[in-house]
C-alpha cells in the first residue's frame, strides 16, 4: 500500500526537490558561468564539506576558522528523510531540543542555551521570523557555536543555526517525488531548475502535504511555493528568492509531570482537545548583489524580509489531579500574530597584503528590525470536566468575542531596531599562525507596548561594543589548533503568556579546540568551551523566570565523512555542564541544572552506498544508527527530570534508471524499537513526547 501511494504521489503530483552542477559553459551565449554555490551545495553526496560560510560570511576552509562550526549536509538530510530542524540536529554535537511552543516553533538548545523565538535561526544569513525553518527548499544547515554577535547582532551565547537554501543551477534538472507515512497521508514535491540563457538560471520548488499527526488526532498540512532567480555576469551576480508557506498544524503541549513523575496515561493520549491547532502563512524574500572589483576586493549588498502571520487555539492544561484523573483545562485562543524581520547589509570583502601579511578582511554595516506582535488574546473559564482515565474530546472550544478577550494583553507589540558596523580580520601572521580580530559596534532601540489603548511597557536604547579574538596554529596543513574569545548581546524578543519581555542578555564565550582534515572526505573536530550569560530569561509554564547568571562548560567531538570508500560515518559526543550560578529570585536554585540541557549526548550513524546485488538492476544504499540524550532538568527548580533515552533509525534506498535519469525508492524506519521518550520541557505541564515508531516511504523520479 505504501509503495502504491508513494509512486502515485511521485508521478501525479504537481509539486518539488533536486539540483544540478553549478559550473556550466553556455556556448550559445559565449558566457562561462561559475556559480559561487555555498558549501554543501545540493550536488554533494557526502557527510562532510571542506568549507563553511556562516562563521565569516564568505566561504572559508574549516581549518581556518577560530570557532566551532558543524554542518548537516544534504546527503544526511536525504538519507534520514529529515523534515524538521530538531531532527537535523541529531548530527550535531552539543545541541538538544528546547521548548518548541507546542511543536509550532524550532526550539534548539546550543551548549545549554536557547529556546523558541530566541532569534538564533537564520535563513541564508538573515534572521528568520518563521516558526519552523527546515522544508523542501533546504540544501544544508550550518551551526556556528558560541557567541556569534560579531556578524549576526543580537544573539544569546549558544550560537546561530543557518539554514541554507537550494540555489538555481545551470543544468536542467527536474525531480518529482512523493512520500507517505505509516501514520497516514503524505506529501508530493517537485523541484525544477535550469539555465535561461544570458547568465540567468531559475529554480522552482513546491510542495503539498497533508499528513496525519502521530498523537491521537490532528493533521500536519502545508503548501509551499518557492521560486528563485540567479544571474551571473563578468564581475557581478544577483540572487533573488521568495518563499510562500501556508500551514495548519497541531498545537500539542504534550503530557504532564506531577510530583516528579509522568502521569500514568497512554503515550499517544492527549490532554488537550480537537480545537488545538495553529494556522498561518509565512513569507520570505531575500536578495543578494555581489560585485568583484578585482582579484583582491569585492562587495555585497543583502536585503531580507521575513513575515509570519498566524493564529492559534489552545485548550490549555493548568492543573492535573493524579488521584482522580481530573484535568483542569481552559479554552484559550490568540489571534493576529504578526512577526517580522527586515534586514539590509553592505559588506566589503578583501584579501590585501599589508606589511608582508595577508589579511582576510570583512567589514560592513547593517540595519535590522525585529518585531513580534499579537493582536488579541482570549481566555476561557477553567473546568475539570476532562478526565485522562476516560478521555472524551470535542468538549472544549475557544470563544473569541468580547466576553473572553483579555484586553490588557491585546496589541502586544515588541520591536527592536539595530544599527551596526562590524569588522573581522583573519591575519596570516606566518605560514602556521593566523590571528583573528574583530568587533561590532551596535546601537539598539527597543519598545514594547500592550493593551487597549496601548500602554508603553518598555522603552530602552543603548550602544554596545562586542569584540571577538582568536588564534589559529597549523600543526600540519591538515591539522589546526585554535582558541577564541567572543561576546554576545540579546535584547529579548520573547514575550511570555502575559506579554512580559525579559531584560537584555549578555554572554561571554571562551573556546579552544582542534580540527583535523583526516582525508579529503573525512573531518574531525574537538572543542572545549566555557560560556557565561547574565540576565537570562526562561519561560516556565508560560511565565518568565529571570536568572542573574548562568554558566555552561563542556567538551564536544565530531567525526563526519567517508571512513572507507562507500561507507560514511556521522558520529558526535558532547559533555555539557550547564547550571544556574545566581538565580536572582530564588537562591535555592543556585547550582541547579539549566532546563533541557543534557549532560551527556551523542550519536552514531553509518551508511553504505554503491551496493549491487546479482540479477537486480541499480544500486542500493543502506544505513542506520542511534542517538543518545542524557537526563535533563525539567525546570529551574529541578523539581522533575526528563529521563535519558536512545532512539535508533534506519533506511534502505534503491537507485536505478527505471524512469528518467534516476528513479529512487527510499524506506525509512524511525524509532525502530518504539522507544517512549520525552524530547523537551516547557514546564511540568508542558512536556513534549518524542515521536513513536513510524515508517516513511518515498519514491522519486529525476529527469
Amino acid at each position: 500500500m505504501f509503495l502504491k501511494t508513494a509512486l502515485a504521489l511521485a508521478c501525479s503530483s504537481a509539486f518539488p526537490a533536486f539540483s544540478a552542477d553549478s559550473t556550466t559553459s553556455q556556448a550559445e551565449d559565449q558566457i562561462t558561468v561559475t556559480a559561487n554555490t555555498s558549501p554543501g551545495a545540493d550536488t554533494d553526496n557526502s557527510y562532510t564539506v571542506p568549507q563553511v560560510s556562516t562563521a565569516s560570511k564568505m566561504p572559508t576552509n574549516r581549518l581556518d576558522e577560530s570557532q566551532s562550526v558543524s554542518v548537516v549536509t544534504q546527503q544526511q538530510l536525504n538519507d534520514y528523510q529529515v523534515t524538521s530542524l530538531s531532527d537535523a540536529m541529531r548530527f550535531v554535537s552539543g545541541v538538544a531540543q528546547a521548548n518548541t511552543l507546542a511543536g509550532t516553533e524550532d526550539g534548539i538548545m546550543r551548549r545549554g542555551f536557547g529556546s523558541n523565538s530566541d532569534g538564533s535561526i537564520f535563513r541564508d544569513g538573515v534572521r528568520s521570523s518563521q516558526g519552523l525553518n527546515l522544508d523542501a527548499t533546504t540544501d544544508h544547515v550550518e551551526v556556528l557555536k558560541g557567541s556569534a554577535s560579531l556578524l549576526y547582532g543580537i544573539q544569546n551565547p549558544g550560537g546561530v543555526i543557518n539554514v541554507v537554501s537550494k540555489k538555481p543551477q545551470y543544468e536542467w534538472r527536474t525531480k518529482v517525488s512523493g512520500r507517505t507515512s505509516s501514520e497516514g497521508g503524505g506529501a508530493g514535491t517537485v523541484d525544477v531548475t535550469g539555465p535561461l540563457g544570458n547568465g540567468f538560471a531559475f529554480r522552482l520548488i513546491a510542495e503539498k502535504q497533508n499528513q496525519d499527526y502521530w498523537r491521537n488526532f490532528g493533521a500536519d498540512k502545508h503548501t509551499l511555493i518557492a521560486p528563485s532567480l540567479q544571474w551571473y555576469g563578468e564581475k557581478a551576480s544577483v540572487l533573488i528568492s521568495y518563499e510562500d508557506y501556508q500551514y495548519d498544524i497541531p498545537y500539542d503541549r504534550g503530557t504532564a509531570f506531577i510530583d516528579g513523575k509522568p502521569i500514568n496515561v497512554g503515550y499517544k493520549t492527549r490532554l488537550d482537545d480537537y480545537a488545538n491547532h495553529a494556522w498561518g502563512r509565512n513569507k520570505t524574500f531575500n536578495t543578494q548583489y555581489n560585485y568583484q572589483f578585482n582579484d583582491t576586493w569585492s562587495t555585497r549588498v543583502t536585503v531580507g524580509l521575513s513575515q509570519r502571520r498566524y493564529d492559534n487555539n489552545e485548550v490549555r492544561v493548568t492543573a492535573v489531579n493524579t488521584t482522580t484523573g481530573a484535568v483542569t483545562r481552559r479554552a484559550d485562543a490568540n489571534r493576529g500574530y504578526n512577526h517580522k524581520t527586515k534586514y539590509v547589509s553592505w559588506d566589503m570583502m578583501g584579501t590585501p597584503t599589508l606589511f608582508g601579511m595577508t589579511h582576510n578582511i570583512l567589514f560592513g554595516t547593517d540595519y535590522e528590525m525585529v518585531q513580534t506582535y499579537r493582536a488579541h488574546q482570549y481566555q476561557g473559564k477553567s473546568n475539570t470536566i476532562f478526565n485522562y482515565n476516560d478521555p472524551e474530546y470535542g468538549i472544549a472550544w475557544p470563544v473569541t468575542n468580547d466576553s473572553t478577550e483579555k484586553t490588557s494583553a491585546a496589541n502586544n507589540l515588541n520591536r527592536i531596531h539595530n544599527r551596526s558596523v562590524y569588522l573581522k580580520d583573519s591575519i596570516e601572521l606566518t605560514s602556521k599562525w593566523t590571528g583573528v580580530v574583530g568587533g561590532r559596534y551596535q546601537h539598539y532601540e527597543q519598545r514594547a507596548s500592550q493593551g487597549v489603548p496601548a500602554v508603553l511597557t518598555m522603552s530602552d536604547e543603548g550602544n554596545k561594543f562586542l569584540p571577538q579574538m582568536g588564534l589559529i596554529y597549523k600543526v600540519t596543513p591538515s591539522v589546526s589548533l585554535y582558541s577564541s574569545y567572543s561576546k554576545s548581546f540579546t535584547p529579548s524578543t520573547d514575550a511570555d503568556d502575559d506579554g512580559r519581555v525579559g531584560k537584555p542578555e549578555q554572554g561571554t564565550t571562551w573556546e579552544v579546540g582542534s580540527k583535523w582534515q583526516v582525508t579529503p572526505k573525512l573531518f574531525a573536530t574537538l572543542a572545549l568551551y566555557r560560556i557565561d550569560e547574565r540576565d537570562m530569561s526562561l519561560s516556565i509554564n508560560g511565565d518568565t523566570h529571570e536568572i542573574d547568571k548562568a554558566r555552561s562548560s563542556g567538551i564536544e567531538m565530531e567525526l563526519n565523512g567517508e571512513i572507507v570508500p562507500g561507507i560514511d560515518i556521522s558520529a558526535n559526543y558532547s559533555y555539557d555542564q550547564a547550571k544556574i550560578v545566581d538565580d536572582g529570585v530564588d537562591s535555592d536554585n543556585n547550582g541547579n541544572r539549566l532546563a533541557n540541557a543534557p549532560r551527556h549526548s551523542g550519536a552514531l550513524y553509518l551508511s553504505h552506498g554503491g551496493i549491487r546485488l546479482p540479477s537486480v538492476p541499480g544500486e542500493f544504499r543502506i544505513g542506520g544508527g542511534a542517538r543518545y540524550v542524557g537526563t535533563r532538568a525539567g525546570d529551574p527548580e529541578n523539581s522533575f527530570t526528563l529521563p535519558d533515552y536512545v532512539v535508533a533509525d534506519s533506511f534502505v534506498a534503491w537507485n536505478n534508471a527505471l524512469l528518467g535519469k534516476e528513479t529512487q525508492l527510499r524506506l525509512n524506519l524511525n524509532n525502530m524499537f518504539n522507544k517512549h521518550y520525552y524530547a523537551s520541557s516547557g514546564g511540568n505541564l508542558r512536556v513534549r513526547e518524542g515521536e513513536a515508531r513510524n515508517v516513511v516511504l518515498e519514491a522519486s523520479v529525476t529527469f
